[in-house]
């Protein structure tokens, strides 16, 4: 339906003219942005000229005049000390002034004062002049490769068009017209603009070899326009003719051509960005270079003065090097970027603007790099007369270079300083209205003063101070000095952040909010801010698991009291018990024993006398009463009972007899060995800080060990005494603690390198300064008792009397005291022996008479 067709074509038409709007203001701001850094490029540029005409080449021309004379009256001197060198030559010789040299540097002093500013000139336009052929080679190499060195472009489709003719767009605008060939104008032609779509008005006279630019035809005027001029030309990307005005008499493949064209200008001036870069990059490395040489030159000046002795012809000779260096850097630099220009001309023949995009991307990084170089050139020449005269000077004069680093340096160290103290400052008062205590924010705010964080560190351990207010006061500053370095070593703002993250991790000492037992003793106490302790305590848990609730505190936990009365909860660590072999001499002879054995011997002699007693009269008591059988129960009970009270005092007499053995305790392994040199340091209690010898040390260790030293003149340590001696005598010195000294020799004992860790080094040397010892001492302090330590064997024998346990005896004695006794009335054999026994005996009156 013809109405239906005009509408939708209405439509098309529209949409079709919002699009390419769209694409022109999108062109028109990215036009004005590349050319705001065009414009970059040329004001390096000019500023470039301006100061080789208006700056280095006047301030070259007054230096040299200024220094003619006095570089005549300094060859004159050093032809006056050549004389003299030869008046001396007889008695000494000396080389002060070199003839051939000295004669040299003056005739290139004499040239230079006279061609100065025109070789710095001459320097400059050699330098464009090599970059300009060095252009035309590698551009005329691809044209001999590629039939013309824009052809591969311009046979591509006409929806990417190729370049324009490439000319000098802004040498014209000059004070000075040299025309030649930069990348600034490789770039417009790559954009197909020229210098007038950035200036806004022609320059006279204006580049031959630059396309026709004419003026408006409306206000016949040269202007910006919003996009570059040509691109409103019949055939480029927004050619006038194919506005949206013609739309509606336009077919739709011409309207679809019309829109690729504009399409295909938003590739080319993203794909222009690595040139654009490239050119301002170059108008740098030119600037650094002409400032480098401009610095030379007036430093060759100051250096002739010192060129005609033969000490310090070093200074000038380093000025001369330069020149070369810039001279061979220049033709590098130029090199590079003609290659960089034809590598990128090379990659457009592709006809993708990802592949150009691309490629430009890699020639930047060349660009990057000779941008660098330039900088490097600028800092050489500005250093090296300098660095001359400090080498001559053996090093007095410094460069201008280290004491710019060296102030920047101070500079930044004091800023991080007041930075630092600050946010201390800042972090301390925080922490201090969050509920710290006043030591936890003294700790964060001059915790990072080393002398005082070492202080309150050695305070901490020093045994007497343990739980007083000082220890506790010392314990709370270093615990906050501590967390403040959590967080120091973050680059840059580690100083600043430190304190304010160490104020999260700081233990809230609030009686109130401590754990305590059913006792009223204390338990655990939270952090400050309790999420971080619940975050802390999460990570102590495999991942997926959360800390079970915590129970009240009465069923919390299992704590037991040892024989001091100290409170240790059930899960603490016991430490491992010293184990050794002790083997007994003999009884120690004590008067206790003694006589308790004189007492055996009268009690088994008491014993025999009553028994044979006892049968005797059991005897005599049967034959008295012959003429019955009686029953002998009372008589047997009564002896049995004496028995028993006998054989427990016997018993008792054993057992006070039991007393202590002589002999000698074998202790082995470093683990045990250095228990014991624990034990002595707490037997020493810090009396040793002048030393201790070895016989101290002797003693201090039989009675660590539990022995008792015997009189007999000798120590009751013997072997290897030197060795534990010196060990000791080390550790008191230095003040260790029992722990440290138990730790020293565990760890050099224990360790595959037998030396002491770094952290464990760092803290008894840091102690040891502390204590008023220079560090070096404290370095030799510390060496001592490392050696000391290596030398300690590896298990310890003491001599002397161990006590043994006294065992209690105790009989069981049971008594069954019925006994039946039968015999008969008479018996002749037995009463004629019995007769016989006590006539014998001479107790016959006592039985009353015989036969």
């Amino acid at each position: 339906m013809p109405i239906v067709d005009d509408v939708l074509r209405g439509l098309q038409i529209q949409i079709d003219t919002l699009w390419y709007n769209l694409l022109f203001s999108l062109a028109g701001m990215h036009w004005s942005i590349q050319r705001a850094f065009l414009m970059m490029g040329y004001t390096i540029e000019l500023m470039n000229q301006w100061l080789i005409d208006n700056a280095f080449t006047p301030l070259i021309q007054q230096t040299n005049a200024s220094l003619q004379l006095a570089v005549g009256l300094s060859f004159i001197v050093a032809l006056l000390v050549l004389g003299i060198t030869y008046l001396l030559a007889a008695f000494a010789r000396m080389r002060v002034v070199e003839p051939k040299s000295a004669i040299a540097w003056y005739l290139a002093g004499a040239l230079f004062f006279a061609l100065g500013p025109q070789l710095y000139q001459g320097m400059t336009d050699f330098r464009r002049d090599l970059s300009q052929a060095f252009y035309g080679s590698t551009l005329s190499g691809l044209q001999g490769a590629t039939g013309s060195a824009f052809d591969s472009l311009n046979s591509v489709d006409s929806a990417d068009l190729g370049l324009i003719n490439l000319c000098d767009n802004f040498g014209s605008y000059m004070p000075v017209w040299s025309p030649t060939v930069d990348g600034l104008d490789v770039a417009l032609a790559y954009l197909r603009a020229d210098g007038i779509d950035l200036m806004g008005y022609p320059s006279t006279p204006r580049d031959p070899a630059c396309q026709p630019h004419t003026p408006d035809p409306v206000s016949g005027l040269w202007t910006a326009g919003t996009v570059p001029w040509e691109w409103r030309r019949p055939g480029s990307f927004f050619a006038n003719d194919r506005e949206p005005v013609f739309f509606t008499v336009m077919t739709d493949a011409e309207r679809a051509a019309s829109i690729s064209l504009a399409s295909s200008a938003q590739g080319r001036l993203l794909t222009a960005w690595p040139l654009i870069l490239f050119g301002v990059t170059e108008q740098l490395v030119y600037l650094l270079l002409t400032i480098a040489q401009g610095l030379t030159f007036i430093s060759f000046g100051v250096a002739i003065l010192f060129a005609f002795f033969k000490k310090t012809e070093v200074i000038a000779r380093s000025i001369v090097d330069l020149w070369i260096e810039l001279i061979v850097q220049t033709v590098i630099i130029a090199l590079i970027q003609a290659l960089v220009v034809t590598f990128f001309l090379r990659g457009t023949t592709s006809g993708n603007g990802i592949v150009v995009l691309g490629i430009g991307l890699i020639c930047l990084i060349f660009m990057v790099i000779v941008l660098w170089s330039g900088v490097k050139a600028v800092w050489n020449s500005f250093n090296r007369l300098f660095n001359a005269f400090g080498q001559a000077t053996g090093g007095a004069v410094i460069s201008p270079g280290t004491a710019a680093v060296t102030a920047g340096a101070a500079a930044v160290g004091v800023t991080g300083a007041v930075v630092s103290m600050g946010s201390s400052a800042t972090a301390g008062m925080s922490a201090l209205m969050n509920g710290a205590t006043p030591a936890q924010a003294a700790g964060l705010t001059f915790g990072g003063v080393q002398p005082l964080a070492d202080a309150a560190r050695t305070i901490t351990r020093l045994p007497s101070l343990r739980g007083t207010p000082m220890g506790d006061a010392a314990e709370q500053f270093t615990e906050a000095a501590i967390t403040r370095r959590v967080a120091r070593e973050i680059p840059l703002v580690g100083g600043a952040v430190g304190p304010m993250i160490g104020a999260k991790l700081l233990t809230d000492y609030d009686p109130n909010k401590a754990e305590y037992d059913d006792k009223g003793r204390l338990i655990g106490r939270p952090m400050l801010v309790p999420a971080v302790g619940e975050g802390l305590e999460a990570l102590t848990y495999p991942l997926g698991k959360r800390p079970a609730k915590r129970r009240a505190v009465d069923g919390e936990l299992d704590w037991f009291e040892d024989e001091e009365g100290e409170l240790f909860p059930g899960f603490t660590a016991v430490k491992r018990k010293r184990s050794g072999m002790f083997t007994p001499v003999a009884a120690t002879q004590t008067p206790t024993a003694a006589s308790a054995d004189e007492e055996i011997v009268r009690e088994r002699q008491t014993y025999a006398d009553d028994m044979r007693g006892e049968e005797m009269e059991e005897h005599i008591a049967d034959v008295a009463r012959s003429t019955s059988a009686k029953s002998g129960g009372t008589a047997g009970s009564e002896r049995i009972e004496g028995a028993a009270g006998r054989l427990e005092k016997s018993a008792e007499a054993l057992e006070r007899a039991a007393g202590s053995l002589v002999g000698s305790l074998r202790i082995s392994g470093s683990a045990d060995v250095s228990s014991v040199m624990g034990d002595v340091m707490r037997l020493l209690g810090g009396r040793g800080i002048n030393g201790v010898d070895h016989l101290t040390v002797a003693g201090l260790m039989a009675q660590a060990v539990g022995m008792t030293p015997l009189d007999d003149g000798k120590p009751p340590v013997r072997e290897d005494l030197a060795r534990f001696g010196l060990f000791v005598d080390s550790a008191a010195r230095l003040g260790l603690s029992p722990e440290q000294t138990e730790r020293v020799g565990r760890e050099v004992k224990e360790t595959p390198d037998r030396r002491l860790t770094r952290d464990t080094r760092t803290e008894l040397v840091e102690s040891a300064v502390m204590t008023g010892r220079s560090r070096e001492a404290a370095e030799r302090e510390v060496n001592r008792l490392e050696i000391a330590a290596r030398l300690l064997p590896n298990e310890l024998t003491a001599y002397g009397s161990m006590p043994v346990p006294s065992v209690t005896v105790e009989p069981e004695v049971k008594v069954e005291p019925i006994i039946n006794v039968n015999t008969d009335s008479q018996d002749s054999d037995y009463d004629a022996a019995m007769r016989s026994s006590a006539s014998m005996s001479g107790s016959g009156a006592v039985l009353g008479g015989t036969e």
